[in-house]
C-alpha cells in the first residue's frame, strides 16, 4: 500500500519536484539544462586568442531558478583595454552565448495575450512574426534591469539584473530569489523574472566601466549596497517623476487585487498563496441554479484535483477542465458552494506551489 500511495505521489509531480526530490535524498540527478551551464560556462571563461591581448577577470554573480542550487560567481575574460567600454554595457554582449544556450520554444499564445494587456488588442502582436520573435529567442537576446540606480550617494554606480529578454515567453520558470534582491531593495511590489539571471555591477562616471559583483560580499543580507539601495531608488524615482510629471507603477496580474479575470465559464482571482475559480452553476436548458438543493440530484458536483490539471462534472457533465500554468498542491485544493443574486456558484480553492502570481490561468 505504501508503495502505491508512493507510485501515486510520484505521478502527480512535476519534473522540477521530482528532481528535487531525488536530490533531497542524496541522488545526483543530471539534467540536459545543467549540461547547458556547464558548456556555457567553458565558452564564458575561454578567451579568443588575440596576441598581445591582456586579460582580466570580471566577475558578476548567477542566481538559478531552481532555489536547490546555490548562488554561483561567475567570471568572464575581457580585455582590459575593453574594460572602460565606450559602447554600453559588456554584460549584454557577454550573456548572450548563456541565455542562446537555454533557448527554448516561444509560447505564441502567451505572447498574444500580453499583447492585448499592454495594446488593448491583439492587432499590434500580429504584426509580429512568429519567426521574427523565435530568432529573437534563438539569439540569446539579454535585457538588463536597474536594481540600483546610480547617484552622487554611490560614486554613480549602479546594480544590474540581467535576464533572457523572451524568458516569460519562454515559459522559463519563475525565479524568486532574484525577486528578493529587488524587494530588499526597494521595490513593491518586485517584478517577475523568469530563468537563470545575474548581478552585475557598473560604474558610468567618470566613464562607463562594468566592475566586479562578487558572491558573498555582495550577495549577504548585510551587503554595503542594500542597505542603501532603498533610499538611492527613491531619490531617482523623485528626480525621474519631477522631470516626466509620471508617477508609474508596474501594473499587476490578470486576477490580482481582487478584480475577477472572466473566462468562458467562470471566473478567477488570486493571489501568491492560492487560485480562486467561481463556476456559475446552470442546468441543461441553460437557467441560473437558484438553491443549493438542487445540486444534488442526477450525480451531483465532482471535482478532481492534480498537480497540473482539475476537472469538474455536474450532473454526470463534464463542465470545465483546466490544465494549470503551474502547479498547484492537490491536498491544499477544496471546493464549496456559495449563492449570490445570480445564482449558486461553484467556488474552488487552489493552493499554489510556487508562490507567486501566474500570468494567466491555464498554459
Amino acid at each position: 500500500m505504501a508503495d502505491q500511495d508512493s507510485k501515486k505521489d510520484d505521478d502527480n509531480m512535476t519534473p522540477e519536484q521530482r528532481i528535487a526530490y531525488l536530490r533531497e535524498r542524496g541522488i545526483m540527478v543530471e539534467t540536459p539544462e545543467d549540461r547547458r551551464r556547464k558548456q556555457i560556462n567553458d565558452i564564458m571563461n575561454e578567451p579568443d586568442e588575440i596576441d598581445g591581448e591582456d586579460y582580466e577577470d570580471l566577475k558578476f554573480v548567477m542566481v538559478p531558478h531552481d532555489e536547490s542550487l546555490p548562488l554561483k560567481e561567475v567570471s568572464v575574460k575581457v580585455p582590459k583595454n575593453r574594460q572602460k567600454n565606450p559602447n554600453g554595457d559588456l554584460m549584454l554582449v557577454e550573456l548572450k552565448p548563456w541565455f542562446r544556450a537555454l533557448s527554448k520554444k516561444v509560447d505564441m499564445g502567451l505572447f498574444q495575450d500580453q499583447a492585448t494587456k499592454h495594446f488593448g488588442s491583439s492587432e499590434n502582436a500580429g504584426q509580429v512574426s512568429q519567426e521574427a520573435l523565435m530568432k529573437v529567442a534563438d539569439q540569446g537576446q539579454v535585457e538588463s534591469f536597474t536594481l540600483v540606480h546610480p547617484r552622487e550617494s554611490n560614486r554613480h554606480t549602479m546594480v544590474n539584473i540581467y535576464l533572457d529578454e523572451v524568458g516569460m515567453l519562454k515559459r522559463l520558470p519563475l525565479n524568486k530569489r532574484a525577486a528578493q534582491f529587488c524587494e530588499k531593495a526597494g521595490f513593491n511590489p518586485p517584478p517577475k523574472f523568469y530563468g537563470d539571471v545575474f548581478l552585475g555591477r557598473m560604474k558610468v562616471k567618470p566613464v562607463l566601466k562594468n566592475i566586479d559583483f562578487k558572491l558573498n560580499v555582495d550577495t549577504a543580507p548585510d551587503a554595503a549596497w542594500l542597505q542603501t539601495a532603498t533610499m538611492e531608488n527613491l531619490e531617482h524615482q523623485t528626480a525621474m517623476n519631477q522631470i516626466t510629471g509620471r508617477n508609474d507603477t508596474q501594473p499587476v496580474e490578470d486576477g490580482e487585487n481582487g478584480v475577477a479575470k472572466t473566462e468562458d465559464g467562470y471566473t478567477w482571482t488570486q493571489n501568491d498563496e492560492e487560485i480562486e475559480i467561481v463556476i456559475p452553476l446552470k442546468s441543461e436548458d441553460g437557467s441560473s441554479i437558484t438553491s443549493t438543493k438542487e445540486t444534488k440530484g442526477g450525480g451531483g458536483i465532482k471535482v478532481k484535483f492534480f498537480a497540473k490539471k482539475m476537472s469538474v462534472e455536474f450532473r454526470k457533465k463534464e463542465i470545465l477542465s483546466l490544465v494549470f500554468y503551474a502547479s498547484v498542491d492537490p491536498d491544499g485544493c477544496t471546493w464549496t458552494l456559495d449563492s449570490d443574486a445570480k445564482g449558486v456558484n461553484l467556488v474552488i480553492t487552489c493552493e499554489k506551489n510556487d508562490g507567486v502570481s501566474w500570468p494567466r490561468v491555464t498554459v
